[in-house]
């Protein structure tokens, strides 16, 4: 049991109205991203020329979720990212729900080293975070972008790619884009969600990938849905090697709930060849 799981009974059972209820893909999820920041942390700790490695966690939680399978209190990512020995040099924790970000920072306490922010992560992240991260600062970054749906902007994840210093995980949200976006027709997307999808893609050439225009026996035009949710993200791995620019963008891990329905694919993203391989190494115990 970790250090923050050991708390006070009563403290953490005041936290359960602000934390989230998740299943077994979400617990995996957490394993996997807390081995690659163990080793993440080993290795540049050893690395003389590196100034400092940050923890970014940009939809953050209250800390603490509770599990769908067995009602327990299960510790969220900034509780494991705390626990991690050697340390990370600076924590910054984003959500945008005021609630959790503050039973987070009442959880772990105020340093000069952690960092809250009840703002949206896009903007945190590009004028605040980022720019603490040149490459000639010789610090890195692990930064964790999972959102539950198509809430992250695809110039954070450019403006990620293009400073060099950073891995990021992604969750790519196959149940929001299935529920909102990927239907028969372009038709009966709404505008909201169009333009919420334009910004997570960063421009509409999904509509390309998902939809074409076909010819019907007497001549008419009908849009058909060419593929489903598998072909979108096959491109988006291909974005994110050739248009953000990231050298090492290994086959995600598709995440299912219990009656095998897809939730989202889990990416990871690097410029190292170590950190390809370190996770590599990961994903196949997993997939």
């Amino acid at each position: 049991m970790g250090l923050y799981a050991r708390i006070s009974n009563i403290y953490v059972i005041s936290l359960i109205m602000k934390t989230d209820k998740i299943g077994k893909w979400s617990e995996l999820k957490l394993e996997i991203i807390k081995k690659y920041a163990k080793a993440y942390t080993r290795i540049l700790s050893n690395e003389n020329w590196c100034k400092g490695y940050f923890y970014i966690d940009a939809f953050s939680g209250a800390g603490f979720h509770e599990s769908r399978n067995t009602g327990e209190l299960i510790q969220g990512s900034p509780i494991n990212a705390l626990e991690i020995d050697p340390a990370f040099s600076e924590y910054h924790f984003i959500d945008l729900d005021k609630g959790k970000i503050g039973n987070l920072k009442q959880l772990v306490g105020e340093a000069p080293n952690k960092y809250f922010y009840n703002e949206d992560c896009n903007q945190v992240l590009m004028k605040s975070i980022f720019p603490k991260l040149p490459y000639n600062s010789y610090k890195r970054a692990l930064c964790l972008l999972d959102p539950y749906g198509l809430h992250l902007n695809w110039e954070t994840v450019m403006k990620a790619a293009e400073l060099k210093t950073m891995d990021v995980f992604i969750n790519f949200s196959v149940m929001d884009m299935n529920m909102n976006v990927l239907f028969d027709k372009l038709e009966y997307v709404t505008p909201e969600n169009i333009n919420r999808m334009n910004a997570f893609w960063g421009d509409d050439s999904w509509k390309d990938i998902i939809y074409k225009v076909n010819m019907n026996l007497f001549g008419d035009e009908y849009n058909k849905k060419e593929e489903n949710f598998t072909k979108l993200g096959k491109e988006y791995r291909n974005r994110l090697k050739k248009t953000a620019g990231f050298t090492f963008v290994p086959e995600p891990i598709l995440m299912r709930n219990k009656s095998n329905g897809p939730l989202y694919y889990l990416y990871f993203a690097s410029q190292q060849k170590l950190a390809d391989d370190i996770i590599n190494d990961i994903f196949k115990k997993y997939k």
